[in-house]
């Protein structure tokens, strides 16, 4: 393991050249967007590498800078293309209640009770309303349904 940096430095800039294409050629095979941006730093570190002789530790420098830029322009680039969806709330089960009308299966006292939503029961806040009351969500805070009568 001794003699690897030794080889590498002797390679030069062509070793970050080839941790690049390893990297990609990695991403490729096994794909999550992972691996591309760190590919992406070594083959710019061998270009700099190649414009300007520098030492390891600036190398070394070079590509950790490059890794952080790379990374955060992949992930800007990943979180702007969002899919827009026909059904928006699909997962949101909370959001797809506001609107809605239920029945009070607890009084709401104190502004807390439950409100039965299909077969479960739902914790509720807003003005006190008596057992039986039908009252509409508004809004949603976490888990917790706003209601009012």
């Amino acid at each position: 393991m001794g003699n690897i940096i030794p080889y590498i430095m002797s390679v030069g800039p062509w070793s970050w050249l080839i941790l690049g294409c390893i990297l990609l050629g990695l991403e490729v095979l096994l794909p999550g967007t992972f691996m591309l941006w760190f590919g992406v730093a070594a083959i710019v570190t061998g270009v700099v590498s190649f414009l300007a002789p520098i030492g390891l530790e600036l190398q070394l420098i070079i590509f950790a800078v490059a890794s952080l830029i790379s990374v955060l322009i992949g992930r800007k680039l990943y979180s702007s293309n969002e899919i827009a969806s026909d059904q928006p709330l699909l997962h949101k089960r909370g959001a797809q209640l506001i609107g809605q009308s239920f029945k009070v299966t607890r009084a709401i006292e104190s502004g807390k009770g439950k409100v039965k939503v299909g077969d479960s029961e739902w914790m509720v806040k807003g003005e006190d309303a008596e057992l039986g009351t039908i009252v509409k969500v508004v809004a949603l805070d976490g888990n917790t349904l706003i209601v009012e009568r």
